[in-house]
C-alpha cells in the first residue's frame, strides 16, 4: 500500500550515523516507508559479508525502527567503488525498484579519498530530474555530546560534537572490541562478536 518509498543503498551494517539518516530522511520526506536495500554480491577485503549485514539490520529493523514503516530487501550486484557514476546507478536501481526518494550521503559508493566527499551528491543533483527520483542528501553526520543527540548541517554550531565513521566501527570489531555506542548500538555489536566468537566470518578476506 506505499505510494512513496525512501531508498536507501548500504554495504555496511547499520552504524548510527546511517539510521539517523535513514529516520530522518523518512520524516523529511513524508515517504510511506523506508526501503533498506544492502548490496550482497562481491565486496573488496575488509568490507562487511552479506550475512553479518542482513542478520544486523533484521534485528535493528525489528528493535529500533518504527513498526510497518521498514522494508528489508537484498540488492544482488556488486560493489564498484565508482563514486559519482555509480551514485547515479545505484539511483536508477532504486527507482526501478519503485522508490520515489534516495538518500545520498556522504562520499557516496566511493572509495577512501579517491573522490571528494560531495563529488557524488554534486553530480547527482546535477541530474536529478532526468533520474525522476527524489535525492535527499546529507552532510557528516555527527553526535554532540552537549546535546546527546546525532545532529548534520550546521545544527548544534559552538557544541562538543564527534564524528561517526564506518571505518573506526570495522576497526574495533576488526580487534573483537565493542565499539561506541554513540557509533554502533550495543546490541548490534554483541551480534557481530558473537558471529566472531562463533568462527563466522563478519569481514570479507
Amino acid at each position: 500500500g506505499w505510494s512513496t518509498v525512501v531508498g536507501f543503498h548500504t554495504r555496511n551494517v547499520p552504524h548510527r550515523a546511517h539510521e539517523y539518516m535513514q529516520l530522518t530522511a523518512l520524516e523529511l520526506s513524508g515517504a510511506d516507508g523506508l526501503f533498506v536495500h544492502p548490496v550482497v554480491g562481491k565486496k573488496k577485503s575488509g568490507d562487511f559479508v552479506a550475512q553479518a549485514i542482513i542478520e544486523s539490520y533484521a534485528l535493528a529493523i525489528d528493535r529500533f525502527y518504527p513498526k510497518g514503516k521498514t522494508l528489508l530487501g537484498t540488492f544482488c550486484t556488486y560493489s564498484r567503488y565508482g563514486g559519482p557514476r555509480e551514485a547515479i546507478f545505484t539511483a536508477i536501481c532504486r527507482k526501478n525498484f519503485g522508490c520515489s526518494h534516495f538518500v545520498v550521503g556522504r562520499a557516496h559508493t566511493g572509495v577512501g579519498t579517491f573522490y571528494p566527499p560531495t563529488a557524488s551528491q554534486d553530480l547527482l543533483k546535477e541530474f536529478e530530474s532526468e533520474l525522476g527520483i527524489g535525492l535527499i542528501p546529507f552532510p557528516e553526520v555527527l553526535y554532540c555530546k552537549t546535546c546527546g543527540s546525532y545532529t548534520h548541517g550546521h545544527k548544534c554550531d559552538g557544541h562538543e560534537k564527534i564524528s561517526i565513521s564506518g571505518t573506526a566501527v570495522r576497526a574495533a570489531l576488526s580487534k573483537q572490541q565493542l565499539p561506541p555506542p554513540e557509533a554502533l548500538r550495543p546490541e548490534l555489536g554483541n551480534l557481530l562478536l558473537e558471529r566472531m566468537n562463533r568462527g563466522q566470518e563478519v569481514f570479507v578476506s
